[in-house]
């Protein structure tokens, strides 16, 4: 070996330009591999996702009938009526200040972008109550489902601020286009994509970051910082908004969603959505986060007050607990810390939530009771004051009296046995409607008022896809030493049921678990949250009734999905729950028959087939012999969402029309198109 020493040595010195060269080579290449791939990472996260034109239109409410239960109510009051939220993650001075991005980051140095929320956030599917686009942000109405909440803690700061955030109206009112009128369905399901306006944000925010550190050539963050500071615009000031901006970009870039399965236009995967914020993020504890797996189209809410049960999964009866628990999803404030040591405070389940407000936007959407001046006559009917369906407009093609009469028996003979007589007949004030009866403390009770009894069928009945129905059944989070010590009533099953039990509805204590039940624990610490509001606002007991809806809070995980009746179901499209059907007439056929992709985003509304239009891009793909498998066509083509039903959660199969007894779901016999036409004209009549 030491003979071989001065051999060696005397290669080093003749080979080593060529070492240290190669050295130097693949250390620039490792530099330069990863700067590509951090600008790639950083490129990526700056750039706004391409979205469909917006075209301001002339606009008609058709149905702004709710029941007005404030004083100086408006017909608008509901669309900005705050919930105590703030779901985007940015001060009100911030985004009234904030630039739509540019398309190509690299591009911030040159020109101004106009305010994000002038045009660009109606791209995104909201719904604009400005007479012009061109107003001054300061001046600019929030988009209608928006509104502001005061003293909101907000990521990045160090203080509370003014929060922006979602009504109920965000998500539960829809638009369409025909001839050039943009028709809005108070009620109906939005068009609304909440990944997209994450991501939109984020750029316009990211990009303003960016500027920021570009000095001298940062004039989209000054621009920016001039508008949030006003005469308080000064170097400190100025130093101080920059250090919390790049705070804000910071935290929000460590809570990305994982995404299993693209939401897009129209739905939303609230239950996860909703667990994720309540048990994830609220108690940081990251293994209670859930996938994104399970989205639906968001759901029309006319009537729903009188339902039994609501959601889709019919798991919830009261609707303060409903409408409690959707604020907290959409990022509403509870203090849900967990304690580190003995000397900390356990949690409060103190919120922003206000509590009377949401009883306000109930009693809009409930009206009075139903059966008021009801008494049972053979010819009787009951009244619905609160939001009510939509009619079909004069302005849409009128219809067809001759296709109506045929439809209306066909209704009777395909659908009335699981969606109930329609609600202009006198056996659907009847036969359906029913008390709540419950066991509590060894007594049988019963509600003061009836409400409408609605079928619940089996995922082996219905056949439809069944991401959303397991979402409670399944999903478990981690509560320890979050202080659960609750009272709910619930469903009890055969395995539960004992002799002595006298309802199906049965009151148990929740308390903290490693492995609780999703619906159990959610249950739970809605209820302890308005609990710790009616303590706070020292709410008598029969007010706090009152605001509870004289409905107990009983929940199940029932594994299935309720048949609702079809009053107003023209205006709700896309089909099935998780809006995997584009109109009624695929929705009538086979399953076979449906179209594998459909296009959600556009507007423009199909009288014929009823529903919304396809582009011809889609149309020519559900043609197409030469597919790549599901998961791998690209989620967003041409600012659209394609909707790839062979993708589990996307699945468009069940509630299906077909003589063929083996497809799972069969509800009725194959309808002929002459027969779909004719139920399709009824059903435009409900």
């Amino acid at each position: 070996m030491s003979r071989d020493y001065p051999l060696i040595l005397g290669w080093l010195r003749k080979k080593w330009p060529w070492i240290v060269s190669t050295l130097i080579a693949i250390a620039i290449l490792v530099i330069v591999f990863r700067t590509v791939t951090a600008l790639s990472e950083l490129n990526y996260g700056l750039t706004p996702p391409k979205l469909p034109k917006y075209e301001h239109l002339e606009t008609k409410f058709i149905n702004q009938s709710g029941w007005p239960s404030i004083e100086n109510y408006n017909d608008e009051w509901p669309y900005h009526a705050s919930q105590g939220t703030a779901t985007l993650p940015i001060p009100y001075e911030w985004l009234v200040a904030l630039e739509a991005p540019k398309n190509t980051p690299w591009f911030i140095l040159f020109g101004q972008e106009k305010a994000f929320l002038s045009e660009y956030i109606y791209r995104l599917g909201f719904i604009n109550l400005n007479p012009s686009t061109e107003l001054d942000s300061t001046k600019l109405q929030l988009p209608l489902g928006l509104a502001k909440t005061a003293s909101i803690p907000m990521p990045g700061l160090d203080r509370s601020a003014t929060a922006v955030g979602f009504t109920c109206t965000a998500c539960h009112t829809g638009q369409f286009t025909y001839n050039d009128i943009r028709y809005v369905v108070d009620g109906g399901p939005a068009m609304t994509d909440l990944g997209l306006l994450t991501k939109s944000l984020g750029a316009a925010i990211g990009q303003t970051v960016l500027s920021s550190k570009l000095a001298p050539f940062d004039s989209r963050f000054e621009r920016f910082a001039k508008k949030v500071l006003g005469s308080n615009y000064n170097v400190v000031s100025k130093a101080k908004l920059k250090s919390a901006l790049t705070d804000t970009v910071s935290k929000l870039a460590k809570s990305q969603d994982t995404i299993n399965v693209t939401e897009g236009f129209t739905r939303l995967d609230a239950l996860n959505r909703i667990g994720n914020k309540v048990f994830a993020d609220n108690m940081d504890r990251p293994e209670n986060y859930n996938p994104i797996e399970a989205p639906v189209n968001y759901p029309h809410i006319w009537t729903t007050s009188w339902f039994n049960w609501v959601q889709y999964d019919g798991s919830i009866m009261q609707p303060l607990i409903r409408n409690a628990g959707e604020a907290l999803g959409v990022a509403a404030y509870v203090d849900m810390q967990v304690p580190e040591n003995i000397m900390q405070q356990p949690a409060t389940f103190s919120s922003s939530i206000p509590i009377d407000t949401l009883y306000d936007i109930e009693e809009w959407l409930a009206g009075e009771y139903p059966l008021r001046n009801y008494n049972g006559g053979s010819d009787q009917l009951g009244e619905i004051n609160g939001l009510r369906a939509p009619k079909w407009p004069n302005s849409l093609p009128k219809l067809k009296p001759a296709l109506v009469k045929a439809g209306k028996e066909l209704y009777k003979q395909n659908c009335q046995q699981c969606h109930l007589q329609p609600m202009d007949s006198p056996d659907f004030w009847k036969k359906n409607w029913h008390e709540i009866s419950y066991e509590e403390n060894g007594k049988v009770k019963s509600t003061a008022q009836k409400y409408l009894s609605l079928h619940l069928y089996s995922l082996e009945k219905i056949g439809t896809d069944p991401a959303q129905a397991l979402v409670l059944k399944n999903r478990t989070v981690n509560t320890k030493e979050l202080g659960l010590n609750t009272d709910l009533c619930v469903a009890v099953g055969k395995y539960q049921k004992t002799p002595d039990m006298r309802s199906d509805l049965q009151f148990i204590n929740v308390q903290d678990s490693a492995t609780s039940n999703f619906a159990l624990a959610l249950g739970a610490v809605v209820e302890e949250t308005n609990q710790q509001w009616f303590k706070q606002n020292y709410t008598p007991y029969d007010t706090q009734k009152q605001l509870e809806g004289g409905r107990p809070n009983c929940l199940r995980h029932s594994g299935g999905y309720k048949a609702r009746p079809l009053n107003g179901i023209w205006a709700t499209a896309p089909y099935l729950h998780n809006g995997s059907v584009p109109n009624l007439y695929s929705l009538l056929s086979n399953p076979s028959q449906r179209p594998t992709f459909v296009e959600l985003g556009r507007l423009e509304f199909d009288p014929v087939n009823v529903g919304i239009t396809q582009g011809k891009h889609i149309e020519a793909l559900n043609h197409r012999n030469d597919l790549p498998p599901a998961n791998q066509v690209d989620d967003y083509q041409g600012g659209y969402f394609v909707l790839d039903t062979r993708q589990a959660g996307n699945h468009n199969t069940g509630h299906a029309f077909t003589n063929d007894t083996s497809v799972p779901g069969k509800i009725g016999r194959e309808l002929s198109h002459e027969e779909k036409m004719a139920l399709i004209e009824y059903l435009k009549t409900l």
